[in-house]
């Protein structure tokens, strides 16, 4: 490794680590000091080491399974199976596997088989091995007889025989197939007092390897079955159930598909199984294999095996088979890869290993971009430790709190590279600041749609500032996010993304409330902004936050939309105004101070006052943001000041007048509560009972019509209503709602 230096130095400095530190620092300084690399171990249990010996010590390495069997110990025995020719079942279409079974070949099959005989005339058969079966029989014996072979000399093993179909035998071959649906099925499931596919492969490759060491340069023909044949070609390859499968769907009469009297030729060469006859080049398997070199020397494999790092460093090539297959993926677009990311500690793991074997087959940085990230510690910064017993179950903390909340935890709670000490509490907080207030977005979205709404451009040119504000912070959400994530940055953006569902729940929300409640065109664009919001919030929270993304985004699409938010593309972001959102950072720090005044002098926000004076940084905001600090403080009029010293003053003359707005006020908000006790919806106008001294009726009647408007009544009745009184200085009243 020490002579690739300089190269490991050199492609090292291509790629994008996040932490940026880590490139010249703990991984930079690993590379710049490489050490060379041990890759053998004394161990048993790992890939192993190619590498052969003869007596004399002289090595041979082998680097694939077609070399090693060109070194394995061959019989010279040549192999040619035959499948019977066309039998009455075949005919009838049924299963039949008991020996006794009198299906005997055809005159069709009889003549097939004469035909197919005359191939095997100059291939100087010496043994014929047939299934015990009737038309295995008649077969073996008719080609024994084109060949000059004597019947007697027919050699029938049980091993080659057919499927044994159990209590489905004599059925129809349907039954089969419905009991099991798939070929890869019956590789496990057998018919009732029948045998699986792998019973008979097995069987197969029991008979071929026996027979394989009895004898050695024979030419020997097996007349067997369709299955039997198929799986003797697919254990002979070593394949596994799945490859055993594609080579039965093969169009082509190869592999052991054969048709009635159909031949090929087996080529076998003994390769290292395991139990099912599955190609497996470990031990002990590998190590049961006979090898010789070109003079016939026996080789021995070195008892070393690979180090696992090894085979960790090589899966960008090992994955794909390289360099036997699939060329494309690795020498095309498939490597290196664009993303990587694990614990610090990888740095000099595999990190490293697929820096470095990267570099060894000279192919360059194995990825373009790396995310190395901390380590979770306890909640004081220690290592866990089970002995220590500062240990937290992550499976707990999932059942508790959902893998999105710990995800976004860990997104957010520094940067990717930082360890993190994990505290439950502060999981807690992201649940109820974070998904929560989403979460109430949804419904609230869900109490005041539509079944009739739709995504139109329309509703989405809204004047409204609140509109405006809210597309404009998404739009440069989306930007930023995009940004962040290019760079592999992921602190960021999920930080920007909690902030952005803060203010679109504690701002937006919050102070379009009054508006989902009006029949208006207004209400229709405050949906259809809510609604287009969460879409497109929900495709930046994808990466982060899977599950919850999904939720919200099948709670808000469009049965015209793609039916997940995983399939459609990432947002775009459109041109912002930035002013607009620099002026209402402006007017939040304006209706944050005036809060703080009124609560100073204890006077509640649903008390309206006069007058709110603002230093006069503050005056170039238009209109329709001054109304929003007027309603949000809950004052009639905003007047900037430069002589002021402070940053907000407010008037706090209650004049009757603004006592009697706040009293309509009070009283609207005790309807709504007793509106919300007696679960009603936005849509549910209501009838109101009233009982009230004299100076009650008189409020209640003067100002009826805003009380209407704001509790939706049709009604107001004045009748004796047995409930608790509610006092609202000077007035008592007691209320009852009917839908």
């Amino acid at each position: 490794m020490s002579d690739l230096r300089d190269k490991l130095v050199k492609e090292n400095s291509t790629i994008n680590w996040e932490p940026e530190h880590i490139k010249e620092g703990r991984f930079g300084e690993w590379l710049r000091e490489v050490k060379d690399w041990a890759i053998s171990r004394e161990r048993y249990w790992a890939t192993p080491l190619p590498v052969w010996q003869n007596e004399s010590g002289d090595n041979t390495v082998i680097g694939s399974v077609e070399e090693l069997k060109k070194y394995t110990k061959k019989s010279g025995n040549k192999y040619f199976v035959m499948r019977h020719g066309e039998a009455e079942h075949n005919v009838k279409n049924i299963l039949s596997s008991k020996v006794d079974n009198p299906h005997h070949v055809t005159e069709k099959g009889i003549e097939d088989t004469k035909k197919a005989s005359k191939e095997l005339k100059n291939k100087k058969i010496d043994f014929v091995f047939a299934s015990p079966l009737v038309r295995t029989k008649e077969t073996a014996e008719i080609v024994s007889n084109e060949l000059g072979i004597g019947i007697k000399d027919i050699i029938y093993d049980e091993r080659i025989k057919e499927h044994d179909f159990g209590d489905l035998d004599g059925k129809d071959h349907k039954t089969y197939s419905k009991m099991v649906s798939s070929l890869k099925d019956k590789f496990t499931t057998a018919p009732s007092n029948g045998e699986n596919i792998l019973q008979v492969k097995n069987r197969m490759m029991d008979f071929i390897s026996e027979i394989d060491k009895k004898y050695e340069n024979k030419n020997i023909l097996i007349v067997t079955h369709e299955h039997p044949a198929w799986l003797l070609f697919a254990g002979s390859k070593g394949a596994d159930i799945d490859t055993s499968v594609r080579m039965h769907d093969s169009l082509e009469e190869i592999d052991g598909n054969l048709a009635t009297a159909g031949i090929e030729e087996l080529f076998y060469t003994p390769l290292p199984h395991n139990e099912n006859y599955e190609l497996d080049l470990h031990r002990p398997y590998i190590d049961e294999i006979e090898l010789v070199d070109e003079k016939g020397n026996k080789l021995t494999r070195v008892k070393e095996v690979m180090d696992v790092w090894f085979d960790s460093g090589a899966m960008p090539f090992a994955q794909d088979h390289y360099p036997f297959e699939n060329k494309e993926l690795v020498e095309g677009k498939g490597y290196p890869a664009d993303f990587i990311s694990e614990a610090i500690d990888q740095t000099r793991g595999w990190f490293y290993t697929l820096h470095a074997i990267g570099a060894l087959m000279g192919k360059g940085k194995a990825y373009k971009n790396v995310i190395s990230l901390g380590h979770i510690l306890d909640s004081k910064g220690k290592k866990m430790s089970k002995s220590v017993g500062n240990v937290v179950d992550p499976w707990e903390m999932t059942d508790k709190y959902g893998v999105d909340a710990l995800r976004f935890w860990m997104y957010t709670v520094n940067q990717p590279g930082d360890s993190k000490n994990f505290e439950e509490r502060s999981v807690d907080e992201v649940v109820k600041k974070v998904f929560n207030l989403l979460t109430n977005i949804v419904k609230f979205y869900e109490l005041y749609r539509t079944s009739g709404q739709v995504m139109d451009d329309k509703h989405l040119k809204s004047e409204n500032v609140l509109d405006k504000w809210m597309l404009t912070k998404l739009n440069k959400l989306i930007e930023d996010n995009t940004k962040h994530m290019d760079e592999y940055h992921l602190f960021e953006p999920a930080r920007e993304i909690r902030e952005f569902i803060a203010g679109f729940s504690q701002w937006y929300i919050r102070r379009s409330r009054d508006r989902f409640k009006m029949e208006s065109e207004d209400r229709e664009n405050a949906l259809a902004t809510t609604r287009y919001v969460l879409l497109e919030l929900s495709k930046l929270m994808a990466p982060f936050t899977p599950f919850i993304a999904e939720q919200v985004y099948q709670k808000v699409r469009g049965i015209d939309m793609e039916e997940s938010v995983h399939l459609v593309e990432w947002p775009k972001a459109d041109k912002y105004e930035k002013k607009l959102l620099d002026d209402m950072v402006e007017v939040r720090k304006i209706v944050s101070l005036g809060l703080e005044a009124r609560s100073s002098v204890n006077i509640k926000v649903r008390q309206p006052l006069q007058t709110l004076k603002v230093k006069d940084e503050g005056k170039k905001l238009g209109t329709d943001l001054l109304q929003l600090i007027k309603d949000e403080i809950n004052v009639k009029e905003v007047v900037f000041d430069e002589s002021m010293e402070e940053g907000v003053e407010l008037d706090t003359n209650l004049t009757q007048e603004l006592k009697e707005e706040g009293a309509v006020r009070e009283i609207t908000r005790a309807i709504q509560s007793k509106r919300k006790d007696a679960k009603l919806t936005p849509q549910d106008f209501i009838n109101l009972n009233v009982e009230a001294n004299d100076i009650g009726k008189e409020f209640i009647a003067k100002f009826a019509d805003a009380i209407k408007t704001g509790a939706l009544i049709k009604e107001i009745n004045f009748v004796n209503v047995d409930d608790e009184e509610i006092k609202v200085d000077p007035y008592k009243f007691k209320f009852k709602v009917e839908k």
